[in-house]
């Protein structure tokens, strides 16, 4: 099997609409449980019957008839899923996409699955390995997605069935995707189970203990305890802890788990020893933050930096993580934030990846902001980068902003910039404006006359 994940059009569609039919079905599956439950207990109680209470394992008394009749749905799942998926491969064959028609059917087959229990899946599954009509890769993609589905609910039964699977699954991608997932998600109720089920079946396979697998236990535990989280990423010796820090960073996606992270992060930090680690730690923890900002507006991410207490120098690492793309109509507020909070010499590298990014993106706007924003290091800064930036497509605009900042050094660094970006096919302008401000041009650095 290739070394990535290889996807017909049919488990593309099934794939793809997997979160949005977890989040639909499951909210209205447990819904109508809930009530259902409500209802039966209810009515047990009016009888005076003592309900019985069942684990997700499914229900603890069953007749033959039942699971006789639950094997036969699972069986014609099985089947149906294997038809879809051969269908696939012949559109895959003769280049045609997925039509409307086919996407409702995949969506279909997948809310099918979705309300199969382990045992049933385990049928499923059963079925589409012995479906030799298949082709390995759409077998193993096909069980490894049934899997996955599993997991989402009850990835302590998913993993069982990854090792029973082993035979087809390990060594794969789709193997290695199942394993992730289902521990992440059993790693947000009981990351210790999670870990211990690494360590028991890492023997076995070797490629289950890699810093991936021990990635996803950490995003797991950290939604709910990112104490034991930091203390993982120490205790599970990865690789690559960076990676790590800022998976774990990003599952915090409100203020109020982004708390609960710093709160972790700064009682980790007392107990690490060495003051290079503890600084590297904060920087990587506080740059992932600033990255992970989302759609927040700059409001709420401000009231969170107020409660929180960053420090100046704290402010500055959170600042690092900040982007256009996630500051997009704020950037004009950020770096009015940036010109009151950071440290001077921290000021203008911040400022100078924030505006570069906004000017290359959206050049009127960022020129907009930069006309009204108030005189400072702040704006001398963007005035700098906006020039070079600019210069590239309009460079007598780019002199004018130039000509704002004050005579000295800044102002001739930002000259050179724009000679070196001014557009090639006007040459003869550039080499006037390198004459006129004591610039040296590309040929007279070459020694060329």
């Amino acid at each position: 099997m290739n070394a990535s994940l290889k996807f017909s059009v049919g488990i593309s569609i099934l794939i793809l609409g997997l979160g949005l039919m977890i989040g639909l079905v499951h909210q209205k599956r447990l819904t109508t449980l809930q009530a259902e439950r409500l209802e039966l207990v209810a009515q047990a109680g009016k009888l005076g019957i003592s309900p019985i209470l069942t684990g997700s394992t499914g229900d603890a008394r069953i007749t033959k008839r039942q699971r006789e009749g639950r094997e036969v749905q699972a069986h014609s799942l099985a089947m149906d899923l294997a038809a879809f998926a051969k269908e696939m491969e012949l559109h895959d064959k003769d280049g045609s996409g997925g039509d409307e028609a086919i996407q409702k059917r995949g969506m279909e087959i997948m809310a099918r699955l979705m309300e199969l229990d382990a045992s049933q899946i385990k049928v499923v599954i059963s079925g589409l390995r012995d479906d030799k009509s298949l082709s390995e890769d759409t077998r193993i993609n096909m069980i490894g997605l049934t899997i996955t589905m599993l997991g989402e609910d009850h990835p302590s039964a998913a993993l069982a069935l990854f090792t029973d699977f082993s035979d087809l699954l390990a060594g794969s991608p789709m193997g290695k995707h199942v394993v992730s997932s289902s521990l992440s998600h059993w790693a947000n109720q009981d990351p210790l189970a999670a870990l211990e089920w690494v360590r028991k079946n890492s023997a076995e396979h070797p490629d289950l203990a890699d810093d991936e697998t021990k990635q996803s236990i950490i995003t797991g535990a950290a939604r709910n305890d990112p104490k034991l989280a930091f203390k993982l990423i120490t205790e599970m010796q990865l690789d690559d802890k960076s990676a790590a820090v800022q998976a774990l960073v990003e599952a915090g996606k409100t203020p109020v788990q982004r708390t609960a992270i710093l709160d972790a992060l700064r009682e980790h930090l007392a107990t690490i020893p060495d003051e290079s680690d503890r600084e590297d730690l904060l920087k990587e923890s506080l740059e992932s933050m600033g990255r992970n900002l989302a759609e927040e507006s700059f409001n709420s991410t401000q009231s969170w930096i107020s409660q929180s207490k960053l420090s100046p120098e704290e402010s500055a690492q959170f600042a690092g993580g900040l982007s256009y793309f996630n500051t997009k109509q704020d950037t004009g507020k950020w770096i009015d934030w940036m010109a009151t909070t950071l440290p001077k010499e921290q000021l203008r590298d911040n400022v100078d990846n924030l505006i570069g990014q906004w000017t290359q993106q959206d050049y009127q706007a960022a020129g907009k902001w930069l006309a009204a924003a108030p005189d400072g290091p702040a704006k001398n800064a963007s005035i700098s980068t906006y020039a070079g930036t600019v210069a590239e497509y309009e460079p007598r605009t780019a002199v004018q902003w130039a000509l704002t900042l004050p005579d000295g050094e800044e102002r001739q660094a930002t000259f050179e910039t724009i000679y070196q970006n001014w557009p090639k096919n006007d040459a003869a302008a550039a080499a006037a404006f390198a004459k006129e401000h004591g610039i040296i041009t590309n040929a007279e650095a070459k020694g060329e006359p």
